[in-house]
């Protein structure tokens, strides 16, 4: 999952034992109930992240 949104994406993520990328803007990451897999900065780099993960 890919996503800017830690509740919806990145919780929801974590919910069903999915990896997940965050996307960040700058914001720090303030959730304590979890956490996401990668953080990028931007979009670009999320995906990027994703193409070049080990399978």
């Amino acid at each position: 999952m890919i996503g800017d949104s830690p509740h919806a994406d990145i919780g929801g993520a974590a919910a069903i034992g999915a990896r997940s990328v965050w996307v960040s803007a700058g914001r720090p990451w303030t959730e304590t109930s979890h956490r996401p897999t990668r953080t990028v900065q931007d979009a670009a780099s999320a995906i990027e992240s994703v193409v070049r993960a080990p399978m």
